[in-house]
């Protein structure tokens, strides 16, 4: 027997090699696909893990907080929120067992601060001429460039004549002045060649009270000699200044929690940390080390040309020249650009430097809060992600000019789109205004924020940011999230660049400052906005520790009353908004904000799990179809081989030991070389390749060939032997012949529906494995995408899919062509016989493709209905991507049966046709 075995083995090598070809790439595929499925697996559960848990566990909010929306909560919900929880409830909760740290946060509201630009004309002036007027634009910019705003321009008179300062009249105090007899005002006088002249007459700019955010209330103009022998007051060289606002937003913490929270007293980098028990005057404030702010100005210098400089010298107003300064022709000369970064560093040294008590607050920049401000949350329209623009906006008058004044930045001139609420000094007050004094700066990039991926995207250190949904909104930030500017009644907000204690707070919330309470947005009696809580103890994604965090805050709601989210677990989202255009050149935006989905790390390793089960459930049933197919195949087509044996006298048991012994021996090859093939792609592919994978190839082609080889063995031992012998074709109908090549190719089909079954079961298997498991992954990355850390997830997975899509693919490519080798090398006679009536190469070709094509169609269409059925099975609903993806797999595993068809019918035109048609 072994050697008749050895005999057929290697009389019929074509069928052996297609046999052991398809076999080893079927165990080859499972031990790769189910190593690369483990391997991912475990590293994603490694990276959900090691982002499972963030600094803190459960999120209270005030009671009346909006509550999360499909495990959403909003950040601008969170930021915008200025108080609701008493200091007596976080103490509650800090009492409470389990807690290891509690740690408040009082969202206060922005303080302004203003920067000072010294723009020098010296050399400008130098250039000019006896007279000149030079004009200064500022020009704000914002929304990564998309916005433009122009604020009041500065107008400098300058003359290389002497001016001379003359004293107006005094005032007699307790005097009643009619209007018609005032007393003389001061007088600045020119001496110049032509005579003396009165001019700069109603200089603007200093201590006139005028509209907060109109740009002509916001012009200056000023006038300046060369002449040493001048008498007003001037500066030494030729100059003006830029004031540039910068609104900053202050949160008061308690200092112990905080540093137990997050290490904050750690990322100092100058100065000292906070202290809750600091009693010395003034606002405490430990202050970031860097701004995170979108605002930028661009400072224009312009010659004025015509005849303004010669009008203003004939004693022209200011507060007229300006308007006629405006209609003369200006020639560029220079122009510089500033960010609220350079400028920062000015602003904390103002912060660190306040005025001593009852002192004068210092020209370049001050730390006074003569306002401070708070904003609603953004209002989205029902039912869409449209951010409503706010129909308000009144900013009231303001006095300009001076740094201490603290004017209000330009970007508030743009459309609104949160309600903003100024708490100003009452004018009856007579207490002094508070002032910030600087203790310290420390640097967010140090203080520990906890895992990336799972970092809430309200947290104090993170900086809210938007980005673009769309390629128009891509397109128009330049690929850079759109963050917030100067304008704290923009779409996004600032995260707090000053921190202050919980026991210095109520500086801001008592005279001389208005508007303080509930229905204008503060709560002075619980300014906490909310209140992060670590869990004690060790925090992992077992049951056993989610009951625990849940049962902490279970507690804390029933002790307090306030709302609870548990944040273990969870993750950044991206959430699309629709931002309505700017009046100022930012058009309408489709972005996406960060708000915080609860439960992420759950759902993601749920999903996994899931996916594993289902993708190894697929992988093991393709790759035992396949190896089935492929021993089977050869199986049956020995057919009348075994009926022969069983005519000349072999009884059944031999034949049966025959078969199955010639496919063990086959599906021992085949698993030698499935094994090695796996190595060598496993390096190729970057898989980690398991051991037991490896080692499980053997056994498992041994086992899956000698199964798929007993029933057609069984039904060649069982049969009646002269039936066997006759080949297996439907009983010939009467029909019409076909005139085509096409009608001949579907006439073979039907008239051999055993070899059209197996051919179109093989293709269905293929089509039905790479549909079914592109559906699974599309499933997964739906249920875990959206957030940082499921599309991390997403990222880590993606190299598995491509390489089970890949290795699928191939496995179906390997049983299509295997089975189409097999039926048309037992075909050959068969085409012989056409080239001997005159059938050229191409014509065999076709008629072989047609065949091809019509196996291919029906393979196709069966696979894909099984896919689709499974997938319905094991999904509530299938989505148009599904149907996408099942058209696509059913076109290709069509052309793929086509294709698998060249190669084997080419390998017929070398053979002897007289020898074939002999052995017919």
């Amino acid at each position: 027997m072994f050697s008749l075995i050895r005999a057929q083995l290697l009389f019929r090598r074509g069928r052996l090699v297609a046999t052991i070809a398809a076999v080893a790439v079927a165990v080859a595929s499972f031990a790769l696909l189910a190593s690369a499925s483990r391997g991912s697996q475990v590293q994603v559960n490694g990276t959900v893990q090691a982002n499972f848990r963030p600094t803190y566990d459960i999120l209270v909010r005030p009671p009346a907080a909006v509550p999360s929306e499909d495990g959403l909560v909003r950040t601008d919900r969170v930021t915008s929120t200025y108080g609701g929880i008493t200091e007596a409830q976080w103490r509650r909760i800090l009492d409470l067992p389990g807690v290891d740290v509690a740690a408040p946060v009082a969202m206060a509201g922005y303080v302004m601060q203003t920067a000072v630009i010294t723009v020098d004309l010296t050399d400008h002036v130098a250039a000019g001429g006896q007279r000149q007027v030079l004009r200064v634009r500022p020009v704000f910019t914002g929304d990564r460039g998309l916005s433009s705003i122009a604020d009041g321009p500065k107008y400098l008179y300058a003359t290389r004549n002497a001016l001379e300062f003359v004293p107006g009249e005094p005032w007699i105090e307790g005097k009643n002045y009619d209007s018609s007899a005032l007393p003389k005002p001061p007088e600045i006088r020119e001496h110049g060649a032509a005579g003396v002249t009165a001019v700069c007459e109603g200089i603007t700019g200093y201590f006139d009270t005028v509209d907060a955010l109109s740009v002509s209330d916001r012009t200056e103009a000023h006038c300046w000699s060369s002449d040493p022998t001048s008498s007003i007051e001037q500066t030494p060289r030729p100059q003006v200044r830029v004031l540039f606002p910068i609104p900053l937003l202050l949160a008061a913490i308690d200092p112990v929690q905080e540093a137990r929270l997050d290490g904050l007293d750690r990322a100092v980098v100058s100065g000292g940390y906070l202290n809750a028990g600091d009693t010395a005057a003034g606002i405490p404030v430990l202050a970031a080390g860097s701004l995170d702010l979108d605002q930028q100005v661009r400072v224009e210098i312009e010659r004025i040309g015509g005849d303004a400089a010669d009008k203003t010298g004939a004693g022209m107003r200011l507060d007229n020249a300006v308007d006629y300064y405006a209609t003369q022709p200006s020639t560029p000369i220079g122009a510089r650009a500033f960010s609220a970064q350079d400028l920062y560093p000015a602003v904390l040294d103002a912060i660190a430097h306040p005025p001593g008590a009852g002192g004068f607050p210092p020209a370049a920049g001050t730390s006074v809060v003569n306002e401070w401000w708070t904003t609603s949350p953004l209002t989205l329209a029902d039912g869409s992600a449209a951010v409503v623009p706010y129909s308000g906006g009144e900013w009231g008058k303001v006095p300009h000019g001076m740094p201490d004044s603290k004017p209000l930045p330009m970007g508030l001139a743009d459309d609104p789109v949160r309600a903003v609420v100024r708490h100003g000094r009452d004018g009856d007050s007579k207490t002094a205004s508070a002032f910030l004094r600087g203790v310290g700066v420390y640097d967010p990039a140090k203080v520990d924020t906890g895992p990336a991926l799972s970092r809430p995207p309200f947290d104090l250190y993170a900086v809210p940011a938007a980005t673009g949904a769309d390629d128009a909104a891509l397109a128009a930030l330049g690929d850079r999230p759109l963050i917030a500017g100067t304008s704290f009644a923009g779409p996004l907000g600032q995260r707090p660049h000053l921190l202050t204690t919980l026991s210095a707070l109520p500086a801001l919330h008592r005279a001389p400052y208005n508007s303080l309470d509930p229905a204008h947005g503060v709560d002075a009696g619980a300014p906490i906005s909310m209140v992060r809580v670590r869990v004690a103890g060790t925090v992992g994604m077992d049951a056993f520790s989610r009951e625990r965090v849940r049962a902490v805050a279970d507690q804390i709601h029933l002790a307090t009353g306030l709302r609870v989210d548990l944040t273990v677990g969870s993750s950044a989202a991206a959430v699309p908004l629709a931002l309505p255009a700017g009046k100022f050149g930012r058009p309408a935006l489709a972005v996406r904000d960060n708000w915080l989905k609860l439960g992420v790390a759950t759902t993601i390793v749920s999903a996994i799990d899931r996916k594993s089960l289902v993708l190894s459930i697929l992988v093991l049933v393709a790759c035992a179809l396949a190896v089935g197919n492929a021993t089977g195949a050869a199986v049956r087509g020995r057919s009348t081989e075994l009926a022969v044996l069983a005519c000349v006298g072999w009884p059944r048991g031999r034949l049966f030991a025959l078969v199955a012994a010639e496919s063990t021996a086959v599906g021992a090859v085949a698993g030698l070389l499935g094994t090695i093939l796996a190595l060598a792609l496993s390096r190729v592919l970057g898989v980690d390749l398991g051991a037991g994978y490896a080692l499980l190839a053997i056994p498992a082609a041994l086992l899956l060939s000698l199964l798929a080889a007993l029933p057609p063995a069984w039904r060649a031992t069982r049969a009646d032997p002269a039936a066997a012998v006759r080949p297996a074709v439907a009983p010939a109908r009467r029909r019409r012949a076909p005139q085509r090549i096409a009608g001949l190719a579907l006439g073979n089909v039907l008239r051999t529906p055993g070899r059209t079954a197996v051919g179109a079961a093989s293709l269905a298997i293929g089509v039905a494995s790479l549909t079914l498991l592109v559906i699974i992954n599309l499933t997964f990355r739906g249920s875990v995408s959206g957030t940082v850390l499921g599309d991390a997830i997403t990222v880590q997975v993606q190299a598995t899919d491509y390489i089970a899509a890949a290795l699928t693919t191939l496995l179906g490519a390997a049983t299509v062509a295997d089975v189409l080798y097999v039926n048309i090398r037992e075909r050959a006679a068969e085409f012989a016989l056409l080239g001997a009536v005159g059938w050229t190469d191409a014509w065999t070709a076709r008629l072989a493709g047609y065949e091809a094509l019509a196996l291919g169609v029906l393979g196709a269409t069966t696979g894909t209905g099984i896919a689709l059925g499974t997938a319905a099975l094991l999904s509530s609903e299938l989505t148009g991507a599904s149907f996408a993806v099942a058209a696509a797999a059913a076109l290709a595993g069509t052309l793929l049966a086509v294709a698998a068809a060249i190669l084997p019918v080419r390998s017929l035109r070398g053979l002897p046709k007289a020898r074939l048609l002999a052995e017919e």
